[in-house]
């Protein structure tokens, strides 16, 4: 999601989705243990605490000056020239709360001749010859590492930056991160800072993902973003870009996560990408990722969702193609026309030998049986789609319009109250996204969901409430929220969970994080404790 939008996407998903959503019954219990449960993977952000790659400049903010101009940066943003006197400046880890951030020695590793400082963090050892650099990151404040390039040669530019994490691997053990070599048995040790090109992801990270079965990368994929709209392959992120934030992870680095960590990928399309797009993205998919994997694919996300610029491309495109007289319904058709489009270009790619990993998506906003049905009726689209997605997040009318019952509630109140009346109204809504999906012979999946206590509007910024949310998703009683959640979904016939999202911080913004960082104590994380008891993946010892 767009944080700094986030407000506004939540009243339109919240004052929408709970029209005509009555409290019932709460759900029979079900057994645990069985349910498909996957991940939202996250945005880079130079304030995330997922930590996903070794290499933590991935996640760093574009390279620019302090007020702007006087350097020019190549397509992949790497600097082409620094106009004297002038600072490139990076936050590469910064805004972190203390404590959430692996501390230790990271070695700074780079091409080119120039001059660099890193600010917030001690410089150890330098060898400018070598490019490389040591420096101490103690994670006691908020500024992780606060990159700046002082000068950089015409001739010889600084480019290529990699800043590693501390630690390494035991060669046997590739998903358990490792202080030092005394870790590992004698000449096992694979230090991060000498293996950078050939080990891309974090073993914690690896570890944590392996606990679900799929990884949707929404997020991870920029796909709601206005400042990087992807139509052409030539504009799709590489491996070689100076920074995946703001761009999005690139198809490679996304097929290889699924590979080593042994998930099935979620892709969620670009919204204006054209066939020659899809079917390069397919075949790179087709070609490198496991045999065993399935793909699960989606046109871009909550198209429907009017704060999002791929809603206005479907408004626009279903009014260019004449789909219907009224817009909005235009723009449903033409999302569910280009789905189908995109379904059949991988199929295509695919060959009919390999159909059976293809899991086509066709997306609804959970309270509208109305646009369900057009978007599946629509030159019948239901025989080409696979599965049916709804959002499945309980709690969110809370924090619209008059907030003060809410923040005048006794913890406990509120406890009882997402208890007693916010989970029963949506388990209503997932019987009856459950029976119109049975209908269309569909499954039910959910591509997000979980708690969503928020401030919208002017509550965003309700200091009180943030604070009751926040202590909330702390609860040791959301690990039985989440437990009856999850129930409920099983019980009303859903099938796959997508939990929203990744470890994150906390805020005024949302505590969607199945836990605040990667490092955090499952003790001090109930929505985490909930999730691996519920997974099947999770309590098969993976």
């Amino acid at each position: 999601m767009d944080w700094n939008n986030f407000w506004r996407i939540a009243i339109t998903l919240i004052s929408l989705g709970m029209s005509g959503c009555q409290a019932g019954s709460a759900p029979p219990p079900v057994e645990p243990h069985s349910m498909l449960i996957g991940t939202n993977v996250n945005a880079l952000r130079d304030w995330g605490t997922s930590f996903p790659f070794i290499d933590v400049f991935h996640s760093s903010r574009p390279l620019d000056t302090e007020g702007g101009g006087g350097v020019l940066l190549d397509r992949r943003g790497w600097i082409r020239r620094l106009d004297r006197g002038r600072v490139a400046v990076s936050p590469v880890l910064f805004d972190i709360q203390p404590g959430r951030l692996p501390a230790g020695d990271y070695t700074v590793l780079y091409d080119g001749d120039g001059k660099l400082e890193f600010g917030c963090a001690r410089l150890k050892r330098l060898d400018r010859s070598a490019r490389r650099a040591v420096i101490a990151i103690d994670g006691k404040s908020d500024c992780g590492l606060y990159l700046k390039i002082l000068s950089s040669a015409e001739d010889n530019p600084v480019r290529d930056i990699r800043v590693i994490m501390p630690g390494g691997i035991c060669a046997k053990d590739p998903f358990t991160r490792v202080e030092s070599a005394s870790a590992c048995p004698k000449g096992a040790y694979r230090a991060f800072a000498d293996h950078d090109r050939e080990w891309v992801f974090n073993p914690d990270y690896l570890r944590y993902l392996r606990h679900f079965s799929v990884a949707r990368f929404m997020d991870a994929m920029e796909t709601n973003s206005r400042d990087h709209v992807q139509r052409h392959w030539s504009d799709r992120p590489t491996p070689s870009d100076a920074t995946w934030q703001n761009r999005g992870w690139p198809v490679e680095i996304m097929v290889a996560l699924a590979n080593r960590a042994e998930v099935d990928p979620w892709f969620t399309l670009p919204h204006a990408a054209d066939d020659d797009y899809i079917r390069r993205f397919a075949r790179y998919v087709k070609d490198h990722l496991d045999p065993a994997r399935k793909v699960y694919i989606e046109y871009s996300n909550e198209v429907w969702n009017g704060i999002f610029p791929q809603s206005e491309y479907a408004l626009k495109m279903g009014k260019k193609l004449g789909l219907d007289r009224n817009e909005y319904y235009a723009a449903w058709k033409f999302y569910s026309r280009r789905s189908v489009e995109i379904f059949t270009l991988w199929d295509d790619v695919f060959g009919a030998d390999q159909r059976n990993r293809l899991v086509h998506v066709m997306a609804t906003q959970a309270s509208n049986p109305g646009m369900t049905r057009m978007l599946l009726d629509y030159r019948q689209a239901w025989k080409k789609t696979d599965a049916l997605a709804v959002a499945a997040y309980f709690g969110g009318e809370a924090g619209v319009g008059d907030v003060r019952q809410v923040e005048n509630m006794s913890q406990a109140r509120f406890i009882r109250y997402l208890e007693k009346t916010a989970l029963p109204r949506i388990f209503d809504e997932y019987r009856m996204n459950a029976k119109i999906a049975a209908k269309y012979h569909l499954p039910l999946v959910a591509y997000e969901g979980g708690q969503h206590l928020v401030g919208v509007g002017p509550a965003v910024d309700n200091p009180g409430l943030k604070e009751k949310f926040i202590a909330a998703n702390r609860s040791p009683e959301m690990e039985r929220l989440y437990l009856t959640m999850y129930r409920g979904w099983k019980a009303a016939g859903g099938q796959l969970f997508m939990h929203y999202a990744d470890p994150a911080q906390y805020s005024k913004w949302g505590s969607w994080g199945v836990k605040e960082y990667l490092a955090q104590p499952d003790e001090q994380a109930p929505k985490y404790r909930a999730t691996i008891k519920m997974s099947r993946r999770g309590n098969n010892g993976v």
